[in-house]
């Protein structure tokens, strides 16, 4: 009974931070982006150099080759995460345009839940695979990035 406690209290101290955060002006995706992305990505997208990939100017590329945008849903740090459909959009419109809005194609269109619920699942298998002919379809493309 006393950890059911304590779990409600951390609970709600958490709860106070979100609130504190919003009250400072975050938005939910920036918040969703803290609790579910940054913590590999980290908080200003530079990934990790042969571990997690960038996405501050990098992300958007994908959107460049067929698939790419398809690839950003079925990853499974997306697929897989707890947010919601809608959630799940708005963090990548967030990230897409905060990290990379240089290298969105000229006719980005913004990711809509019904397009999040069509693509998430299954997950991807072969996350690497798969970013590996994104990434030479790119180059061929002249739109190489440098993904670490």
């Amino acid at each position: 009974m006393k950890s059911h406690r304590i779990r409600a209290v951390l609970s709600l101290i958490a709860l106070a931070g979100c609130l504190e955060v919003q009250a400072q002006g975050m938005s939910s995706s920036q918040i969703n982006y803290a609790l579910h992305c940054q913590g590999c990505h980290l908080p200003d997208g530079s990934g990790t150099p042969d571990k997690v990939p960038a996405l501050k100017g990098e992300v958007g590329r994908f959107l460049h080759v067929a698939g790419g945008r398809e690839f950003l849903v079925r990853v499974p740090g997306t697929s897989q995460s707890a947010l919601t459909d809608a959630e799940v959009a708005a963090v990548l419109n967030w990230i897409l345009n905060t990290f990379s809005r240089a290298e969105l194609p000229p006719d980005f269109m913004p990711y809509t839940t019904e397009e999040i619920a069509r693509l998430r699942r299954p997950p991807l298998a072969n996350v690497s695979a798969v970013r590996e002919q994104l990434m030479a379809e790119l180059a061929a493309a002249g739109a190489g990035a440098a993904f670490n």
